[in-house]
């Protein structure tokens, strides 16, 4: 998918861009930026980990006992159903996620210490990744450090948004303009 996207921006002649990820698109994004790093400005990455132990244990187990009929009523199911061109298809679509949850490999740390694109961590306090998860990607993005030093703030950020869920967090749109907007206005660090 990431190579998708990188298509699709020469397509429609953007040679670099601000990329956000959100749950799923969040691996798409980190496949991207590592992949292709002259393409990215700045990343956001809202709901994602790197490895499957940032995920609260047990929960990936639970998603491969899912069947398609236990998502009928959910949002996905219904956003699904609401605009897909073949509704018929979400039965291949499920398939298709459960196959691609089962095959989910880690990042290496080094791959995202690899990361030069200031980023951009969201997460919910109850998400699916866990919170000291975040804090360790923010970390490895150069972030966690005594900001009011002459070397500044990193050019990285985590934010993680209160009383959001792994559904929730992507509702929570005051936050999120708060939050957002700012960071990719603000200029871009200096080489160095």
């Amino acid at each position: 998918m990431a190579d998708d996207v990188a298509a699709a921006l020469q397509h429609l002649g953007i040679d670099e861009a601000d990329v956000l990820g959100y749950s799923m698109g969040s691996d798409v994004a980190l496949h991207f930026v590592v992949n292709h790093p002259e393409m990215v400005r700045k990343l956001i990455l809202m709901s994602g980990s790197y490895r499957m132990d940032g995920i609260h244990p047990g929960l990936m187990e639970g998603l491969g006992e899912m069947t398609p009929d236990m998502m009928v009523g959910s949002p996905f199911y219904e956003e699904y159903m609401r605009i897909a061109p073949r509704p018929e298809d979400f039965e291949r679509l499920f398939a298709k996620k459960t196959q691609m949850d089962r095959e989910h490999e880690d990042w290496p740390a080094a791959a995202i210490q690899s990361i030069e694109a200031p980023t951009l961590l969201i997460i919910g306090d109850s998400d699916l990744t866990t919170p000291e998860h975040a804090v360790e990607m923010f970390r490895l993005l150069g972030g966690g450090v005594f900001g009011d030093t002459p070397a500044g703030l990193p050019d990285s950020q985590l934010a993680i948004i209160p009383g959001a869920s792994h559904v929730g967090v992507a509702g929570k749109t005051d936050a999120l303009l708060a939050i957002i907007p700012p960071f990719l206005d603000a200029p871009m660090p200096a080489s160095g």
